[in-house]
């Protein structure tokens, strides 16, 4: 929380929000999802696609796309 403070970030930042974050930025960086599914604890490699759903390199390029408003 004290983190989130100092960013100014108004938003209750949970747990799962932790993991979360975590689980897409390895699976961004390159961490093949076994691995990922391993470090979270998930049973089941199914829990873990979840994530992977959210990570679409074509919709970050898309958003990539909007020019920088200054």
């Amino acid at each position: 929380q004290r983190w989130s403070m100092a960013a100014n970030i108004n938003k209750n930042l949970t747990f799962h929000c932790g993991r979360h974050t975590f689980a897409v930025l390895m699976l961004d960086l390159g961490a093949d999802i076994y691995t990922v599914s391993k470090l979270l604890g998930h049973k089941e490699l199914a829990t873990t696609q979840i994530y992977a759903k959210v990570l679409d390199k074509n919709k970050q390029n898309a958003v990539s796309l909007i020019p920088d408003i200054e």
